[in-house]
Order: structure tokens, then sequence, then C-alpha cells
């Protein structure tokens, strides 16, 4: 079968929705379908067509710039008009918005089956943010979600609450993990001394350093977490700064470890350390999580916060706990419970893997991808 799968951003561009598109069409390739990824040239340097080693063919569409971490490549919709060989059926992913619209635009007029994952709502402070998506929700989202014929959500309480999805035809399926590049490791003694964490238990968040991710009620709940415990913070971005100095003014700073971005290799190393993994997000830019699931397939038990999409990847008491959006206390609770009680660290560690090899490994989610492409296509 042949697959486009149009996405803002692709690798080597960081971050979620990428991961989770880059695994899916690699595991396409690996089956024996024909995969080409329609994207933004985000950087100058990029070829505008390559082959991966995977296999995956690339597209890069020229793109004028970016607006709210929103690639403005408006020859898109040509792009997909002008694809030889046609694709079969084409795959969309949102957000950011504007790429899936212009596509949407082009594949109006073309006999091809399309669906689109709608991965979050958008979601911008203040009041000029708040009327701007108003605006692109009421005008240009309309023609993404009409043209497709199926609407994928990771988790069925996102799409109840979304204002967006109601009345649409929806299929849930979830994100997805490898399991092999994850998965439960003994303790790294050279990164622990890396951290000047010896003897220390570690709270493990991974992700942007962006305000939706809720790293401040993290640094917040430091001071209530048992003395031996110790925060590392794996990842960047524009919020760093202003934690930093949040954890100096809390007095904190010397149980806090930003490490920066860490890369592929060496994040399965910071989760060997993880006593906790948490995610405490604070807004609706939290559609799944995909570090919680890499947590999960790495035997570590997990704390997120109890919002819809993500209080559907784990089960409450069961392989992970939920915490109370905004209130840095009740993450320090649960932190504390987990860290206080090792016979239920590695119960919940256990189901967590358990949990991640059923529901979210590679095979078991992109065999409902492609009963789905082959469904629309028939």
């Amino acid at each position: 079968m042949k697959i486009l799968q149009v996405c803002p951003f692709y690798a080597p561009h960081v971050g979620g929705v990428e991961t989770h598109v880059e695994m899916v069409s690699n595991e396409l390739v690996r089956r024996g379908h024909e995969v080409t990824v329609l994207t933004s040239a985000h950087r100058k340097d990029l070829p505008r067509v390559e082959r991966t080693s995977t296999g995956v063919v690339v597209r890069r569409v020229h793109s004028y710039g970016e607006v709210f971490r929103t690639p403005l490549a408006i020859r898109t919709g040509r792009a997909v008009r002008e694809l030889e060989p046609r694709p079969e059926v084409v795959h969309m992913h949102y957000p950011p918005p504007v790429t899936s619209y212009l596509a949407a635009r082009a594949l109006r007029r073309m006999p091809v089956p399309v669906c689109v994952t709608y991965h979050c709502d958008l979601f911008m402070d203040g009041w000029v943010g708040k009327a701007m998506t108003a605006a692109y929700e009421r005008i240009f989202l309309p023609t993404t979600l009409d043209v497709a014929e199926r609407v994928i959500v990771h988790a069925a309480s996102y799409a109840r609450t979304s204002r967006a999805l109601q009345g649409r035809a929806i299929e849930v399926i979830p994100s997805l993990v490898d399991t092999d590049r994850f998965q439960p490791r003994g303790d790294d003694p050279a990164l622990r001394a890396e951290l000047r964490a010896q003897g220390q238990h570690v709270v493990l968040f991974v992700g942007r350093l962006v305000p939706h991710k809720g790293v401040e009620d993290l640094v917040l709940a430091v001071s209530e977490l048992p003395r031996d415990a110790l925060l590392v913070v794996a990842g960047e971005g524009p919020s760093r700064h202003a934690l930093e100095d949040l954890a100096r003014s809390r007095g904190v700073d010397q149980r806090v470890r930003f490490v920066g971005a860490v890369s592929d290799e060496d994040l399965p190393r910071y989760h060997a350390v993880a006593s906790v993994v948490a995610l405490p997000s604070q807004n609706r830019l939290e559609g799944f999580g995909l570090a919680i699931v890499e947590a999960m397939a790495s035997g570590r038990p997990v704390i997120v916060a109890d919002l819809p999409g993500v209080r559907e990847v784990i089960e409450d008491g069961v392989d992970g706990l939920l915490a109370e959006p905004l209130l840095a206390e009740d993450l320090a609770r649960k932190c504390t419970s987990l860290l206080s009680d090792p016979a239920r660290r590695e119960a919940m560690g256990a189901k967590a893997r358990e949990s991640a090899l059923t529901k979210y490994r590679v095979p078991v989610v992109v065999d409902q991808l492609e009963r789905l492409y082959k469904g629309l296509a028939a």
C-alpha cells in the first residue's frame, strides 16, 4: 500500500508527534508498505527529498519561517497534488496547524481516503492567544476535519472533552513506544556519579521545558520530598532559565539537576536510575504523553496529571498514580508515597512494563493503523 503521512515537522526535529510518525512510518515500511512523509523544511540544510536508512521517503516543503512554533510551509497543498505516485491513503497529523489545513484543501479535490490524528487541542495563553485559537478552530480547522473519513485520537476521554471533535467519526488508537529500546535495566553507577545522585532516589522528568509541561510544580514539590530525593529534569526549552531561577529562589537548587537535552541513546540510562517518572502536565496541549509510555516500558512507575487523555494511559494505583494538576503538594505526596514503599514501587514498575507491552508496543499499535488504512482504501 502507498501511504502518505503529512506532518508539520519530522526528524531531525524533536517532538512527540515527530517521534510518533517516525516510529509508525518505519514499521509500515518494514511490513512492505511504501511510505512517504510530507513535512516542512524546518532547516535550510536539510535535503528536499531523501530516503532514510529505514526506507521512508521524506519530502520537505520550503518553509517561510515559524509563527507560534507552526511552520509556514504554504506550498504543502501543491506538493500533495503533485505527488507521484499517488497515495492510496493519506494520514495527516494535527497540530501544529496550517500544514494539515493546506493539505486538506488539496485533498478535497482528490479521490483518496484520508484520516487525521488529532494529537491535541490548540492552546495559547492570554486574550490574544485565545482569540487566535478560537478563530483558527472556527474558520480553518473544520476543513481539516471534514476531509477526513476518520479522526484518530489517542484516548477516548480526550475526544469526549474536546469541543472541536463533537459529532466526528472517532477512532481510538494510542501512541506507541519502542519496547526494545525502552526496557527494564540495571542501575547505572556512571550516570549516578555524573548526576551526583549516589544513594539518592531520582524523580525524573523528560520533556520540553515549556509552561504546559508543569515542571514548575515539580520544582515546587521538591522541598516536600524526602531528603534523599533528587529531581532530574531532562530536556531543553524556553522555560529553563525561569525554572532554574525558581529552584534557587526556593532554596532547592542543590536538589535539582537540569541536564539539558538527552540523546536517544542516553535516555534509557536516565530511566535506569529513576525511582519514579513524573509528567505533571497543566492543560490540553498534553493529549497522551510519549514520556509516560517510555517510562512504563522501562519498568518505572509514573505519576501523571489527572487530565483527559493522559489519565487513560495508566491505571491509577496499578501501574502509576494520578496527581491533581497544578497542585505541587499533591504531586509531592504521590512521589513520597512511592519513594517510601520499595515493594509497591517495584510492583507498579512491573505492571507498567506489562501495560506497555500489551497496549503500546509498536507492532500492537501499527496493527490497528494498518487495519484502518486497509478499511479506508477498500
